[in-house]
């Protein structure tokens, strides 16, 4: 099945230093096309969302995405893994943290990379696959720990959520007074970053994913660094605190 593949994409692509950005040119197309089609997407001001029958559907959806990509995470894992390192070392509101919970965490290596900082941390996905150490299975928008328990939350899934309202209540629940909550986003799609068919929501671009963020939560946004480009993405980390009381 493997050397079928690769048969295709050489047939559909070609050989040579082209080949790959004649793919990624590919790719996008169709991710446009998608995108463009009213009957996958409802548009709710400058976000829009996937179209689900249900919560369940929704639900069924974004855990069966693990199986697809799990060998595109492993073989790339090692330079996400130092890539985490990077980000987090660079986080100030990271520094000291009682505890870290991060939020649709898959095969659980931003926590690795939060251990390796000295941190105490656990991810929460729908799902983590079988025998991960790092992360609890579980819906990150009804999150099975007590109220204002956590310290900071992470997340680098915001497009995987079903609304932002109903996930940030729950990051608001779950924080304690004056903590934090650390995202990583990509950017939106007028700024070049087209969804894919798991995304469950996209935004028009980092400031109103950031501006609802905040809205949302009653949270105040401390800072946005620039991570750079990760492969094809380009990536900026929000932090944001809770009131203090």
């Amino acid at each position: 099945m493997a050397k079928l593949k690769t048969l295709s994409k050489t047939l559909r692509f070609g050989i040579g230093p082209k080949r790959r950005e004649r793919e990624k040119a590919a790719k996008r197309k169709a991710r446009e096309a998608k995108f463009q089609d009213a009957g996958i997407w409802s548009q709710d001001g400058d976000i829009v969302q996937r179209k689900y029958e249900s919560y369940e559907a929704y639900v069924a959806h974004q855990a069966s995405k693990l199986e697809g990509i799990r060998s595109r995470l492993n073989d790339k894992i090692e330079e996400d893994y130092q890539d985490f390192v990077r980000r987090f070392r660079g986080c100030r509101a990271l520094q000291g943290a009682g505890n870290v919970l991060c939020l649709g965490a898959r095969l659980g290596t931003e926590v690795r990379a939060l251990h390796a900082l000295g941190l105490f941390a656990v991810g929460i996905d729908l799902n983590p696959g079988s025998d991960n150490p790092h992360v609890l299975p579980g819906d990150f928008q009804a999150v099975a720990f007590p109220d204002h328990s956590v310290s900071v939350l992470y997340t680098n899934a915001m497009d995987h959520v079903f609304t932002i309202e109903q996930f940030m209540a729950e990051v608001s629940r779950l924080l304690i007074p004056g903590g934090h909550f650390v995202v990583d986003m990509v950017d939106g799609y007028e700024e070049g970053y087209m969804p894919g068919d798991f995304e469950a929501i996209a935004w028009r671009d980092k400031e109103v994913l950031m501006e609802r963020i905040a809205a949302c939560g009653g949270l105040t946004r401390l800072e946005v660094r620039d991570l750079g480009t990760l492969r094809t993405e380009h990536w900026v980390q929000a932090v944001f605190q809770a009131p203090s009381s």
